[in-house]
């Protein structure tokens, strides 16, 4: 073990802490290189770790990104959660916290959408399943958390509801990343008034507009 680096982890707890200073270490990184362009190498050093012991955790650097990412999402779902434990929880309340969350979070999207093509090819069956399993969970809670704060919804319409709400998400980002260019448009010139995207603004007015059209639905049928 070189200067600097960690001793060596024997107990439960060493274990889970090294762990945690790994992914704490990617997760530095990823707000450096949001495209996760580092190696496993690169996130070993930040750790204060031999190469070799980063394996003894993780698989491949696709394993690490995807922890990572699942402890992430599992803080999106906190935030819902607090969320949807306010008094007088509305659309509004829901779509400020998720915004919230975005802030703090800038890589969110950019690693859930690495995530989504290692799952298929870059990790084991084991790590794939677990991390749907995950997720499963957590939708299927605090969807019941939705349905019965509003007894209208038929069971599954709250975890129904928050899919959508992360395709909506997911699929403003992408276009804010890669945002439609005019051909031929001269260097320094202005996209169209009908493409420009504001985020912030125009994700929080689509979740609220997703949130109520949701709730509407299921007081149109206790009417």
């Amino acid at each position: 073990m070189t200067k600097g680096q960690l001793r060596r982890a024997r107990a439960p707890e060493d274990k889970t802490e090294r762990r945690a200073v790994i992914l704490r270490a990617a997760e530095a990184l990823l707000r450096r290189d949001p495209s996760a362009g580092f190696s496993v190498g690169e996130i070993a050093r930040r750790a204060g770790l031999a190469k070799g012991t980063v394996y003894l955790y993780f698989g491949s650097r696709e394993e690490m990104l995807i922890a990572v990412h699942d402890a992430q999402m599992d803080e999106l779902f906190n935030t819902l959660e607090r969320a949807l434990s306010k008094p007088k929880v509305g659309a509004g309340t829901v779509a400020r916290a998720v915004l919230a969350f975005l802030r703090h979070r800038p890589e969110f999207f950019r690693l859930s959408t690495s995530c989504h093509g290692a799952l298929e090819d870059s990790v084991s069956a084991d790590v794939a399943r677990r991390h749907r399993e995950l997720v499963a969970t957590r939708l299927t809670g605090i969807g019941h958390r939705i349905e019965t704060l509003h007894p209208g919804m038929r069971p599954s319409e709250g975890a129904t509801l928050l899919k959508n709400s992360y395709a909506l998400m997911l699929g403003l980002w992408q276009l804010v990343a890669s945002p439609l260019r005019v051909t031929g448009a001269a260097p320094g010139e202005q996209e169209p008034a009908a493409l420009r995207i504001n985020f912030e603004a125009q994700l929080g007015v689509a979740l609220k507009d997703l949130w109520n059209a949701a709730v509407r639905r299921g007081e149109g049928r206790l009417a």
